[in-house]
């Protein structure tokens, strides 16, 4: 078996924008934990859950995996990638990866560990999480793995916090955390800014806490900050939409309520996007004048949030001189996921004859369904494959991107 020739055959059937690439590293990744879910599939590859079930499906169809739950090599499939007949070969153990830590670089002691519980009861009264806000919540370990990396930067104690958007409840585990460290790790200030109103109730009765200078603001990121806010800050976190157009106005917010000059904190939590998304991102990062001191794939782990596999990278920024926001003015532009994918035109491929057809506002068909029920124009075929999105198909500044993992 070739595997460089199925790669590329699949990558092709599949429309993948990774290329042959994106399917080795789905190989890989079967290779060495298998049998595994697509979820962990799509967490360990960087790719979206239907990417994944896309790309398996072509390769049990060349006998690569079989037709097994979770995913496995055929013997064809795994001779040709490990030179072994049989799985438990040792691969998976042959990853250079932290055992005690899982290559996230943060482990929460026993001490801080306590306080999950309280976290995860709070997490149970929080309001319900809005998808039109692209709303999902972090797990308790992540949120003390968040705090834990803060404190481990020097930006907690004695540091002016703000975080843009909390439905993650940062701000309930940075009180939790400065209650049991103590002034080692108490803010000067905390400020949250939020648009949903029963979330900023929620938040400003969690944080009526004694000796913490908490204060909780109901507004609209849209809006450029309140005057008072700008340039007030030494920190600021954020886990913004994930679409471009969320990272642009989100780390633009960041950096106009950082004080002005070097040394500035920004925690950014976001997805893998594909890899035009990705680019368009970091290119903000640098056209901002954000320095990336560290990234650490899959850091957060969410509840839900099943196309992304539940989790997102953790960006740890520091501004520059040159540090400047890529917006100042009010934005109202395509924002969260749903918003973004309402704008998108998408091309599909027939499965039968390769024949591409776009998809949605402005083009003959504004709805998937709505092709499959006329045919393939060209031969009447209703299996059709979803491609990579057109760059500059209303997509706002930037590409769009998935929902809020």
């Amino acid at each position: 078996m070739d595997v460089d020739t199925v790669a590329a055959e699949v990558a092709a059937a599949v429309g993948l924008a990774e290329g042959p690439a994106g399917v080795a590293d789905v190989l890989r990744v079967i290779a060495r934990h298998e049998p595994v879910a697509a979820r962990e599939i799509s967490r360990r590859a960087e790719l979206p859950v239907p990417i994944v079930a896309a790309i398996c499906n072509e390769l049990r169809k060349r006998g690569v995996v079989d037709r097994a739950r979770p995913v496995r090599l055929t013997p064809e499939g795994r001779a040709s990638l490990t030179g072994q007949a049989e799985p438990g070969t040792g691969l998976a153990e042959i990853t250079g990866r932290c055992p005690c830590c899982g290559g996230l670089g943060m482990m929460v002691p026993d001490a801080v560990a306590e306080l999950a519980g309280p976290l995860e009861a709070a997490e149970l009264a929080e309001p319900a999480a809005k998808l039109d806000l692209d709303q999902t919540h972090c797990t308790a370990d992540t949120k003390l793995r968040r705090v834990l990396a803060m404190h481990e930067a020097g930006a907690l104690a004695g540091r002016r916090i703000l975080l843009l958007g909390d439905d993650d409840l940062v701000s309930v585990a940075l009180a939790a955390f400065a209650g049991h460290a103590g002034e080692a790790a108490r803010p000067r200030g905390l400020t949250v800014l939020d648009c949903d109103p029963d979330l900023v109730g929620y938040l400003r009765d969690e944080l009526r806490q004694p000796g913490f200078n908490a204060e909780v603001i109901e507004h609209d990121l849209r809006d450029p900050l309140p005057a008072a806010l700008t340039g007030a800050f030494d920190v600021a976190c954020t886990d913004p939409p994930y679409t471009v157009a969320g990272a642009e106005l989100f780390l633009s917010r960041a950096v106009d309520a950082l004080a002005p000059g070097a040394g500035g904190h920004v925690f950014f939590s976001f997805g893998p996007r594909r890899p035009v998304e990705t680019v368009a991102t970091q290119r903000l990062m640098t056209e901002m004048g954000l320095a990336i001191r560290s990234l650490t794939p899959g850091f957060n782990f969410y509840t839900g949030a099943g196309i992304l596999a539940g989790t997102s990278h953790l960006y740890h920024l520091r501004t520059t001189q040159d540090s400047k926001p890529a917006r100042t003015g009010r934005y109202d532009g395509p924002l969260y996921s749903a918003q973004t994918r309402a704008a998108a035109t998408r091309p599909y491929r027939c499965a039968a004859c390769g024949a591409v057809h776009e998809v949605g506002p402005g083009a003959r068909w504004t709805r998937i369904a709505e092709l499959k029920a006329a045919g393939c124009p060209a031969c009447g075929g209703t299996v059709l494959r979803p491609q990579s999105l057109r760059a500059g198909h209303g997509q706002g500044p930037g590409p769009a991107g998935a929902g809020q993992p």
